[in-house]
């Protein structure tokens, strides 16, 4: 990871539990979009090149 700069990839990040951030994180963004916070989370974390595991 980069500090200032954000996520800097590539590397695997194994999430664990989660199921638990999915249900707390499940509404949309105000910006129209039809992902979930957590699904657009995930869409960030991998275009930034991290492999996400989720457990």
């Amino acid at each position: 990871m980069g500090g200032r700069r954000g996520v800097v990839g590539p590397f695997t990040l194994i999430w664990h539990d989660a199921d638990i951030a999915r249900h707390a994180w499940d509404f949309t963004l105000d910006h129209g979009g039809k992902l979930t916070y957590f699904e657009e989370a995930l869409q960030l974390l991998e275009s930034r090149g991290v492999a996400v595991i989720l457990r």
